[in-house]
């Protein structure tokens, strides 16, 4: 099996299909704004996890496409504010369309390009990166899926008991 296989199948598990997980549309299915908006202690709501995950996308998929990232951060905690203006639905409906376009742009490229660099200081095959990027949203859904169950609005007939 390819790489572009490979990694297609893994972006439709986080996505949209269920496999070993449940993917985010599932983990996001049915939850309210209030809901995502919950915090416990020091750790990010599901909205802001939502934005960390829409901000890496976007960015590597800017960066895959050749187009220039022009937004600077000072931390990583920056990634996961609130810039879609409290509007919960904006919020998903950029999450899913960022995660079709990366599967679109995986579809239409040429094989090279997965072991070219992803960065212009160091030599990170963009295979790799975006292997790491697949893990890095699984690991986040993960997140999403065990705060439903702490809030107790997770329905486990959408998977992991």
């Amino acid at each position: 099996m390819d790489q572009k296989t490979i990694l297609l199948r893994q972006m439709s598990a986080n996505h949209n299909e269920p496999n070993w997980f449940v993917p985010i549309d599932r983990a996001l299915d049915g939850l309210t704004a209030e809901q995502a908006k919950g915090k416990s202690g020091d750790s990010n709501s599901i909205w802001e996890i939502v934005n960390h995950l829409i901000f890496w996308n976007e960015r590597y998929l800017q960066r895959f496409q050749g187009k220039t990232v022009t937004r600077k951060i000072e931390s990583n905690d920056e990634t996961f504010r609130n810039e879609n203006k409290e509007n919960w639905d904006a919020a998903k409906n950029e999450l899913f369309a960022v995660l079709t376009h990366w599967t679109e742009a995986l579809k239409e490229a040429d094989e090279e390009i997965f072991e070219r660099s992803a960065h212009e200081d160091r030599h990170d095959p963009w295979y790799s990166v975006l292997a790491n990027i697949n893990i890095h949203n699984a690991y986040h859904i993960g997140q999403i899926v065990e705060i439903r169950k702490s809030q107790g609005n997770w329905d486990p007939e959408k998977g992991v008991h």
